[in-house]
């Protein structure tokens, strides 16, 4: 997954009371292959767009 060029992030989540990673992509149509759990653990993949560099 670190390779691939939509991935833009990968991190924990709470899902329905429980954990959950998330792996976040740049665009809900073009997902990678990703199982839905491992290791019975939950995969949650949401696309939220390119990442941008943010001025303070």
């Amino acid at each position: 997954m670190g390779g691939d060029s939509r991935v833009n992030g990968i991190g924990l989540t709470r899902h329905h009371h429980e954990w959950a990673v998330k792996v976040n992509v740049r665009d809900d149509a073009d997902l990678p292959d990703l199982p839905s759990q491992v290791h019975g653990v939950p995969v949650l993949v949401r696309g939220i767009g390119p990442i941008t560099p943010h001025g303070g």
